[in-house]
């Protein structure tokens, strides 16, 4: 699993993440998703603006998902690995697996979907092809890319 991640962050929770059970409550781990996210382009050299996340192109979430295997807690350190599994015509897919680092245990898996768009409009757009290329550079062969 973590073998198929080439990129990865470190998380620490913090106190308003946990619910009164001293859980990270379930609405955090989008939080981590975003981190994760944000750390990946910005690593890539893609990182924009506030307004446009991404430099070259406006985008937008479509769907996003996470599965909780296991808990964690106030102060546990986290590892989200980050990766982008597929490019569509105009979309994208994000990866994540998040992992407790010291006990080296599953806490949650997850993904989103974007949707590349016309800022102006607000109308899916193809991905430009220097995004793409980018992402193909650095995932390699194991980035999807169907028709």
């Amino acid at each position: 699993m973590r073998e198929n991640f080439r990129f990865s962050t470190d998380i620490r929770v913090r106190l308003p993440e946990t619910d009164a059970m001293g859980i990270v409550f379930h609405g955090a781990f989008f939080t981590y998703l975003e981190v994760g996210r944000m750390d990946y382009v910005r690593n890539l050299g893609l990182a924009g603006s506030h307004a446009q996340p991404i430099r070259d192109f406006a985008n937008v979430v479509a769907r996003a998902c996470c599965d909780f295997r296991s808990s964690a807690h106030f102060d546990d350190p986290l590892v989200v690995h980050v990766r982008i599994a597929e490019i569509r015509k105009t979309s994208f897919r994000f990866e994540f697996l998040i992992v407790h680092k010291s006990e080296a245990r599953v806490v949650a898996e997850g993904h989103t979907v974007h949707v590349a768009i016309d800022a102006a409009t607000g109308k899916p757009v193809p991905v430009p092809d220097s995004f793409r290329e980018k992402i193909r550079r650095f995932e390699g062969q194991a980035l999807s890319e169907p028709a």
